[in-house]
């Protein structure tokens, strides 16, 4: 298993924040929110990884776990923290045990389209993961 987002939680890399605020002014998010948002997003997608493989016929697992358009801020501090490539790989062979990969969309690999019961399905595993907070946070744009 990966490290507990508890864990996660206490890594800190200022110089990550700082670029952060300097490149992203107008952004809502803080860089330590937007920090916390993508170690979020990136331990979700690996327990969505292996909750997957263990329930293979399990619909609740249906879906695509990814940074959709209301995610930006925390897809822009994602970005920021891949600048810093050595301190990001280190990130993830200490967290995950994986580099976890940033795959961005290209005309050859668009962004994927969810179903509404995909989309309900991720919205719920989100929401009983990280909780309704972050659902709040992520999908903002959506919800207010």
């Amino acid at each position: 298993m990966v490290a507990s987002l508890k864990e996660m939680k206490q890594y800190k890399n200022t110089a990550v924040f700082k670029r952060y605020e300097k490149e992203f002014l107008n952004n809502k998010l803080t860089a330590e929110q937007a920090f916390y948002g993508v170690i979020q997003y990136l331990w979700l997608c690996k327990k969505h990884e292996m909750d997957k493989k263990e329930n293979p016929n399990n619909d609740a697992f249906n879906f695509v776990c990814g940074v959709y358009p209301e995610m930006r801020e925390i897809d822009d501090m994602w970005h920021t923290f891949l600048l810093f490539t050595k301190e990001y790989a280190d990130f993830c062979a200490n967290y995950f045990g994986e580099f976890m990969h940033h795959v961005p969309e290209t005309e050859d690999n668009p962004s994927p389209k969810l179903t509404d019961t995909e989309f309900s399905r991720y919205l719920s595993y989100i929401y009983d993961n990280l909780g309704e907070a972050t659902v709040r946070i992520w999908f903002s744009d959506l919800i207010d």
